[in-house]
């Protein structure tokens, strides 16, 4: 069994990183020789600590040099080790390490455990013996209490989140230039207003300058390819990673975690109703609101910006607040919440029209990243599937018998397509 709770793939590419990165004191205080389970790897570590204390520069053949000093016979696991590509952020991994080293010792604990209860061992007895364990796989981790000094001189020396650019105008004036990397935003609305037209559309733009990742679970891949093409999308190809399975939250986050470990930033996921959530055993409540809490953690820890479709809840859409269904706490995980409104011009008696097809208010409001809340006017392109901002900057409202949209000789009128909105 505990053969099993190991990881030789993540401890290799763990080693090489920090060799070819040459960045160890990022790592040094958490990582030790116990989180790996091949002796040759521990043995490549001690060199790299050895190496890191004389204060010289990390490259394979520097460790050889110092691994052939400990025991020549580890060489052969370096060249393993030379062969991994270096990955972009260590600490993630690092934690990793550690979670499975803390699973091999819960595993070693529960045999301590029955040991001791066929021995008849009183009950605090083995209480004691659970507690002196996890505390030791706590202190394992580390302390992560940091001075303000500490912070302060860390986040100095950080480079700048990234803003990423949505090229959806009324979004980046609002946001002053864009969305800053680390947040979840909730994207919520009418049933069938465009919630996935807009995030796709912001997808879809962001894509061209950076890499970014789908989860398209409401439609398939195949639809959304083919519906891209009709339309003659303007999408970088090799920027745009779509995942087409996999719907469990586990499954989510750990390519989320893949992504991120890349280089990646940028996450759409379409929708809330079709992420499951089969681990968690609690209430209706627990197991939705922890879909936001992982996801928001996710976004803070690893500053990506995650777009999260979520369904409105009924009782909530009455009360005219925006509140994810199924969960409060889902609203308060959320760094901003975008809420698109299907307009209903009225007669002038006040009894409604029909749902004006290409209309809609975007309403965004919740907005940590400046404390803007806003609202706007938004007309849906029906030919191409992107929404416009209703106003030019700077004009008055356009006059009834313009054309908002110019479709070179289609029908204006065209029907949107049955694609969940």
């Amino acid at each position: 069994m505990i053969e099993n709770l190991a990881n030789l793939d993540l401890e290799r590419n763990f080693l090489a990183s920090i060799i070819k990165t040459d960045n160890f004191s990022d790592i040094s205080e958490i990582i030790k020789t116990e989180h790996f389970t091949l002796e040759s790897h521990k043995q490549i570590l001690q060199a790299i600590k050895n190496l890191d204390e004389t204060d010289r520069n990390l490259s394979i053949v520097a460790v050889g040099e110092e691994l052939r000093k400990i025991d020549p016979e580890h060489l052969t696991a370096l060249k393993l080790v030379g062969a991994e590509d270096a990955i972009s952020d260590l600490k993630i991994t690092a934690i990793e390490l550690i979670e499975w080293n803390n699973k091999r010792e819960l595993y070693k604990l529960s045999l301590k455990i029955q040991e001791e209860l066929n021995l008849r061992k009183s009950s605090s007895s083995v209480v004691k013996i659970i507690e002196d364990s996890t505390i030791n796989l706590d202190v394992a981790i580390g302390s992560r209490a940091k001075s303000y000094e500490q912070w302060e001189k860390e986040i100095e020396a950080m480079k700048p989140l990234p803003i990423f650019e949505t090229g959806v105008s009324f979004i980046d004036d609002y946001l002053k230039g864009g969305v800053t990397a680390g947040q979840l935003i909730l994207v919520m609305g009418d049933p069938e207003a465009g919630k996935t037209i807009l995030s796709t559309q912001v997808l879809h733009n962001v894509s061209n300058g950076f890499p970014t990742l789908f989860f398209p679970f409401e439609f398939t891949v195949r639809d959304y390819i083919q519906n891209n093409k009709k339309r003659k999308k303007n999408i970088n190809k090799k920027n745009l990673f779509i995942i087409n399975d996999g719907y469990d939250l586990s499954d989510v986050t750990r390519e989320i975690k893949i992504f991120a470990k890349r280089g990646g930033r940028f996450v759409c996921i379409d929708s809330q109703m079709r992420v499951e959530n089969v681990e968690n055993k609690g209430t209706a409540e627990q197991m939705e609101s922890e879909k936001f809490s992982k996801l928001a953690k996710l976004a803070h820890k690893l500053e990506l910006v995650i777009l999260f479709i979520a369904q409105q809840g009924k009782e909530d859409t009455k009360g005219g607040t925006h509140t994810p269904m199924g969960t409060k706490k889902g609203a308060h995980e959320a760094s901003q919440i975008w809420y698109i409104h299907k307009l209903k011009p009225k007669y002038e008696d006040g009894n409604d029209i029909d749902s004006n097809a290409h209309k809609r208010l975007l309403e965004v409001s919740k907005n940590k990243q400046n404390g803007r809340h806003f609202k706007t006017e938004i007309s849906l392109n029906p030919v191409l599937l992107e929404f416009n901002r209703k106003y030019q900057r700077g004009e008055g409202p356009l006059p009834e018998e313009s054309a908002e949209f110019v479709s070179d000789g289609e029908n204006t009128n065209i029907e949107i397509p049955e694609m969940n909105l």
